[in-house]
């Protein structure tokens, strides 16, 4: 039982170093600060934010607004259930929420795409996209790839 209870110490320890060392930038999440992240609301919250790149970890329940991002390009990785998304076309209603960011009631003229496990879709910058329909328990990341000027 003392050999176990040491060799528990040592690899935590082991474990502590290693992550002291990380090389300078590195963010690791384990997988219950993913979890709870994308419980904190719809769709989910920042889990790193770097000047270059987001990352979220995201769900929905429901479809969200019509957005274009003027400088991110959104890419989608899905792990869990299905939606569609409709890209490009028309933004209805779109106004500017925030610098560079427009918000819109939905989308004219686009595009369906289906997002279930596996799919990774990449959104250009510029891009009008929507989440239209969705089924409870979709789970998914994005990654935002912020262009430099």
């Amino acid at each position: 039982m003392r050999l176990l209870v040491s060799l528990t110490l040592v690899t935590c320890g082991i474990a502590a170093a290693l992550a002291a060392d990380a090389p300078a930038g590195v963010q690791y999440k384990k997988p219950a600060d993913v979890d709870a992240m994308r419980a904190s609301g719809d769709t989910g919250g920042i889990l790193i934010a770097d000047p270059d790149f987001k990352v979220l970890a995201g769900r929905r329940d429901k479809p969200g607004q019509a957005e274009v991002h003027a400088v991110d390009t959104d890419i989608f990785i899905v792990i869990e259930g299905r939606a569609t998304i409709v890209l490009g076309g028309t933004v209805v209603d779109g106004k500017e929420t925030a610098p560079g960011e427009i918000r819109g009631s939905a989308i004219k003229d686009g595009t369906d795409y289906l997002l279930e496990k596996g799919t990774v879709l990449t959104v250009p910058r510029g891009t009008p996209h929507w989440v239209r329909e969705t089924q409870p328990g979709f789970h998914y990341f994005v990654v935002k790839s912020v262009a430099h000027k």
